[in-house]
């Protein structure tokens, strides 16, 4: 399969990669399974492509407004808004190559590969990734300001071709992304003493184009930004904090030096004390905030250029970098349900997910051990965020008391389907945007997509023999099979394939003197390596059996209404009941009501209580998915 200008497109439709695998049926428990939420993820971005506007995909669906600019538009929606092609689509993109290794799912492979091809295509011969100057299209911004080049865009789309170029084999992409390193070191950055930086000044004003790099004038100006708060959503860390952590990982997977280089100048300007702490009321007493990645500010735009400065940190073995990176994933989990649930100031669906990344990052590298983050993370915010088959009648709802399409909208910028009922199934696999479900948009699909891609992916690691176990969920490997009954029930299964020894992490919450372990029949001496159960001398068709009770408790905490704005029924400082069973949350005490008028308490975590009350888990037979293929990020 080719990537370049010019491809023809059925080329790429002949390209059918998820035969790498194998599938077969099985009988598991009815638990939290991965690769079935990467499929569905897999459904919503391949539903919401428009072949009608060259393959670009709406950028929001909308079933409810509180926003009075959105009030008269026709609902259900798709909208286009805020150019996806700019960053969100390359998102995209990458996100579909890890569902594929993750699910195995065949579903809209020509639509995909349209897609790829018409993204590839904006890479201009000078290395730079380019909003294409075509009529009729106004979300794309003003016509005669384009092509022009979103910084942010410009690191998503080489992290897609990163992930592609694994997944295809195609030199192509490491010819692109070559390209791009050159046309981002000779065009776009500013260099100053030992650091450079992307300006935050472009020729237009309106959010998100406002730091855009036009094709034949490039910047406004190159003033070195002064604070964090410059930049796109008013944030110089959202808007260019990332590039580093890709151009790191291009090296480490290519040896390219002038990545490597670039990479150390951005990560030099992005430490710059004058970007952390908090500017306004100073630190803590005897805190020095600046020098342990203290900071107040956007949340996205911290953990992602967090998790670049680390990238760049363990391509060059930077200890005091590591430990910098560390001390900030730890102030960022302080805050709200973070660092139990992952529920942050807006709920949104793109929080977690990037927390997710971050703290496996931290893991793999030895920093640190935040597996029972991520356990808690991917149970609960992580992915019940993402709409299912379950939030369908609650979409319907909205089916009912939508406008019709002949009150007052935007024709430009909102797209209504004929049949209502396809925009719900269209849905199914986003990620919603608050806590409220009531609509997505294409900033937090993909970042859904990857951090459930993530953990599934870190559920599992084999190498020369050993078996990692993360994660006591359900997966499936050529090496090894989990099958997890929690939170029903304290029990996994480890079908053994080819490993010979394995270690496998028990969660926080299970007494370690309580867990028995089997071999088929044979009851085995249990052993332990700090939290993981040591097994050796595996062999081939072996079943592992591990036991141990299942704990529910109660927890009490304290949210603050002021940090969640328009969150009802949390008036200052509140305090609920938060139920769980393992690490999963089952039930909030007293019930958070929604803020949508008629729809009752709050829609996340609903269903739980009816859902969890079990003792036993349910089973079923699932068509199971495996492939040594894997996807490094």
């Amino acid at each position: 399969m080719r990537v370049t200008q010019g491809i023809r497109k059925d080329e790429m439709e002949e390209a059918k990669l998820w035969t790498a695998g194998a599938y077969y049926e099985a009988t598991v428990p009815d638990t939290l399974d991965l690769a079935e939420r990467a499929k569905l993820s897999l459904n919503h971005f391949t539903a919401i492509t428009d072949d009608a506007h060259d393959y670009e995909m709406y950028w929001m669906g909308i079933f409810w407004a509180d926003n009075p600019n959105w009030q008269y538009l026709p609902r259900p929606v798709f909208r286009f808004q805020n150019s996806p092609l700019m960053a969100c689509q390359p998102k995209c993109m990458e996100a579909m190559a890890f569902a594929r290794i993750a699910s195995g799912s065949d579903q809209g492979l020509a639509i995909e590969a349209n897609m790829i091809a018409m993204l590839a295509s904006h890479i201009g011969e000078e290395g730079v990734y380019w909003v294409p100057k075509c009529s009729g299209r106004p979300w794309l911004g003003p016509e005669e300001h384009r092509p022009f080049a979103n910084v942010h865009g410009q690191a998503r789309m080489m992290r897609a071709m990163m992930a592609w170029y694994q997944y295809t084999g195609d030199p192509s992409y490491k010819t692109l992304i070559d390209r791009m390193v050159d046309g981002m070191d000779r065009l776009l950055v500013v260099r100053k003493d030992d650091y450079a930086y992307f300006p935050t000044h472009g020729w237009l004003d309106a959010e998100y184009f406002s730091s855009c790099y036009i094709k034949g004038r490039g910047w406004r100006d190159t003033e070195e930004p002064a604070d964090e708060k410059g930049g796109e959503e008013g944030s110089l860390f959202n808007h260019q904090g990332h590039t580093p952590g890709v151009l790191a990982n291009w090296y480490m997977m290519t040896g390219n030096t002038k990545a490597l280089k670039l990479s150390g100048e951005l990560v030099r300007f992005l430490t710059k004390p004058k970007f952390w702490a908090d500017a306004d009321s100073g630190d803590y007493p005897h805190v020095m905030g600046a020098e342990h990645a203290h900071w107040d500010g956007h949340f996205y735009g911290h953990i992602n250029t967090l998790r670049a400065i680390l990238e760049y940190a363990i391509a060059t073995n930077d200890v005091p970098l590591k430990a910098f990176v560390r001390d900030g994933y730890e102030w960022a989990r302080q805050p709200w349900l973070m660092g139990r649930i992952g529920f942050g100031a807006n709920g949104q669906g793109c929080a977690v997910p990037r927390l997710i990344g971050l703290a496996i990052k931290l893991s793999d590298a030895g920093v640190g051990d935040y597996w029972e983050d991520v356990d808690g993370y991917i149970r609960n915010h992580g992915t019940e965020m993402q709409f299912t088959a379950e939030d369908v009648p609650y979409l319907d709802s909205f089916l009912k008391t939508s406008p019709t399409p002949e009150q007052q909208r935007d024709p430009a910028r909102g797209f209504p389907l004929a049949n209502p009922e396809a925009v719900v199934q269209a849905s199914i696999g986003a990620f919603a945007q608050g806590q409220n479900k009531v609509d997505w948009a294409l900033c937090c699909s993909p970042w859904g997509a990857l951090g459930i891609c993530y953990a599934w992916d870190g559920t599992l690691r084999y190498a020369n023999g050993v078996a990692r176990v993360n994660l006591l969920l359900n997966h499936a490997a050529p090496w090894m099979d989990i099958e997890s009954w929690i939170p029903y029930e304290g029990r996994v299964v480890l079908r053994n394939k080819q490993a010979k020894e394995a270690f496998v992490r028990i969660p926080l919450w299970v007494q370690q003197q309580s867990v028995e372990c089997r071999i088929g029949d044979r009851k085995a001496k249990v052993k332990w390596f700090g939290r993981y159960l040591r097994l050796d001398h595996l062999r081939a068709g072996d079943v592992i059996t591990i036991e141990f009770p299942m704990q529910e408790r109660v927890e009490r905490w304290t949210l603050d209404e002021t940090l969640i704005p328009g969150m009802p029924g949390w008036p200052g400082k509140a305090t609920r009941d938060f139920r769980f069973k393992g690490n999963t949350l089952v039930e909030i005490t007293p019930p958070i009501p929604n803020s949508i008028p008629g729809t009752g308490d709050w829609i996340l975590y609903r269903h739980r209580k009816e859902q969890y009350h079990l003792n036993k888990a349910p089973m079923r037979t699932v068509t199971r998915y495996i492939t040594a293929m894997r996807l490094i990020w």
